[in-house]
C-alpha cells in the first residue's frame, strides 16, 4: 500500500513527468530520424583520386607527369547521414590499375566507395569516370652538353671578326625520367639565341634542353640537374704578332734573364681576343721545359695546329732554336745516400740507385763547382703496391742546388720487396 502511494506521488510530480516526457520524445525522434527520415542527395566537391600503383610496381612501372586528380562525388542516403561532415572523410575514389603491365598512357576507371564499409549511403555518380595516367620504368643518364648558338639571317660575329671556341660553365647534365623518353634523346644542347652579330665577347645564360634525332625537344616528363648554364662566345680579331716561346722549370737566373732564342717564322697572323687585342704584341707558340734542354738538344718544333693562328696563315709548324753559347754539360754519378724516399707506410722496400748518371747543364764556370752533394733525388713510394719478391720502377725527381744550372733528362729507380 505504501509503495503504491509513492508511485502515485511520482506521477503527480510535475518535474518527473516533464523528464519522462522529454526522454520519450527523444527516443521517438531518434527512431524517426534513423528509420523514417527521408533520403536525400549531396554532392561533395574535390575528392582526391588515389592511383593504386601496387600492380604497376610489380612490372617496375612508375607514374610520370600528372598524378593528382580530383572529382565531385554525388551520394544518396538518409538525410541525417548525408548531412554529416564525417561523410567527406569516409569516401575514397580509386583509379583502377589492375590491367597496367606495360609503359604508356592508360585510361583508368574510377571507383568510389566507403572506406569504412558503410552501406547506409550509396555513391550515385562521379563527375569523371576515368583519368589518363602515364606509366613507365624510370631511368637516369648523364650526357655531355653541347653549345648551340642561333643567329637568324645574320652571322654570329660581324665582318672582320672570328668566333672562338664556345665555352660552357658546366659540361655534363644528369637526366631522370621515363625510359621511353630517355631513349629518344639524341643529344643535349645549351641554346642561346642572338639578336645581332657580335663585335665583343658575350656571356649569357643558355637554356639546357635535350633534343631528339630530328632536333626537336618534345619531352614531357624529364627532370634535369641543370636548367641553364653560362655560355661564353669569344670574339676574335686577326693580328700579326711576333712569335715566341715560354720556358718552365727554369733556374732562378733564367727567370729574370731568359736564354736567347729564335723562332721561324718570326711573325705570323693569329686570332686574338678583342679584349686583349691592343696590348697583345707577342704570341707564344709553345712551351720548352728545361729538363728537355741541353747543348745537344736545343732545337724544338711546335705544330701550328696547337695555336690559334688565322685561317689565312699558311704556317704548319714553328721551329725554335735556343742559343746555348757558353752552355755545356757534365755527367755526375749520384750515390745511393742522396736518394730520399717518401715512404708513408714504412714498408721494407729495397731501393736501387738511379738508372743512369745525372746530366747537369749550365755555364762551364758554374759546372766546375757542382758535385754529387749538390744533387737531390726524391722518390715517392706512396703509390707503390708490390708483393714480396716483386720489383717495380718508379720516377725519381732529380734537382740541383744552383741558380744557373739544371738537370737534363728523366730518371728512375728500381724498387723491390
Amino acid at each position: 500500500m505504501k509503495n503504491k502511494l509513492q508511485l502515485n506521488k511520482l506521477f503527480y510530480n510535475d518535474k518527473i513527468l516533464l523528464a519522462i516526457s522529454f526522454l520519450v520524445a527523444l527516443i521517438v525522434w531518434v527512431y524517426v530520424v534513423v528509420n523514417v527520415s527521408p533520403e536525400t542527395t549531396r554532392t561533395i566537391k574535390d575528392v582526391k583520386v588515389t592511383v593504386d600503383t601496387s600492380v604497376p610496381s610489380q612490372f617496375g612501372l612508375e607514374v610520370f607527369g600528372e598524378s593528382e586528380f580530383y572529382v565531385d562525388v554525388t551520394v544518396k542516403g538518409k538525410k541525417y547521414l548525408i548531412s554529416s561532415e564525417s561523410l567527406v572523410d569516409d569516401i575514397i575514389v580509386t583509379a583502377q590499375t589492375n590491367n597496367v603491365d606495360s609503359a604508356g598512357t592508360r585510361t583508368l576507371q574510377l571507383k568510389g566507395e566507403s572506406s569504412s564499409g558503410n552501406d547506409d549511403y550509396v555513391i550515385e555518380s562521379l563527375s569523371a569516370k576515368t583519368v589518363d595516367v602515364y606509366f613507365d620504368t624510370a631511368k637516369t643518364i648523364q650526357m655531355p652538353i653541347e653549345p648551340l648558338v642561333v643567329a637568324d639571317d645574320f652571322p654570329i660575329v660581324s665582318e672582320g671578326y672570328t668566333c672562338g671556341i664556345v665555352n660552357l660553365s658546366e659540361g655534363v647534365v644528369t637526366i631522370t625520367g621515363p625510359s621511353t623518353e630517355i631513349n629518344r634523346i639524341e643529344k643535349v644542347v645549351a641554346k642561346l639565341v642572338l639578336d645581332a652579330s657580335l663585335t665583343s665577347n658575350k656571356s649569357a645564360d643558355a637554356k639546357v634542353q635535350p633534343v631528339d634525332d630530328a632536333g626537336k625537344s618534345n619531352f614531357e616528363y624529364l627532370t634535369m640537374s641543370l636548367d641553364s648554364v653560362v655560355l661564353t662566345i669569344p670574339v676574335l680579331q686577326v693580328k700579326e704578332l711576333l712569335t715566341s716561346v715560354t720556358f718552365k722549370n727554369a733556374p732562378t737566373a733564367y727567370v729574370t734573364t731568359p736564354l736567347k732564342f729564335t723562332v721561324s717564322p718570326e711573325k705570323d697572323f693569329f686570332n686574338i681576343s678583342v679584349d686583349e687585342y691592343e696590348q697583345t704584341v707577342v704570341y707564344p707558340v709553345g712551351v720548352i721545359d728545361f729538363k728537355n734542354l741541353s747543348p745537344s738538344n736545343h732545337v724544338f718544333t711546335f705544330s701550328a695546329e696547337n695555336t690559334n693562328k688565322a685561317e689565312d696563315s699558311s704556317t704548319t709548324e714553328y721551329k725554335v732554336n735556343v742559343d746555348m753559347t757558353g752552355i755545356t754539360q757534365e755527367y755526375i754519378t749520384v750515390p745511393y745516400e742522396r736518394i730520399h724516399a717518401n715512404n708513408p707506410g714504412n714498408a721494407s722496400y729495397k731501393i736501387s740507385g738511379l738508372n743512369k748518371s745525372v746530366v747537369i747543364v749550365g755555364p762551364s764556370g758554374s759546372l766546375e763547382a757542382i758535385t754529387a752533394e749538390n744533387i737531390n733525388v726524391e722518390v715517392d713510394l706512396s703509390e707503390v703496391n708490390i708483393s714480396k719478391g716483386q720489383t717495380t720502377t718508379v720516377p725519381a725527381v732529380v734537382t740541383v742546388q744552383s741558380e744557373n744550372c739544371w738537370v737534363y733528362g728523366t730518371y728512375t729507380v728500381e724498387i723491390s720487396l
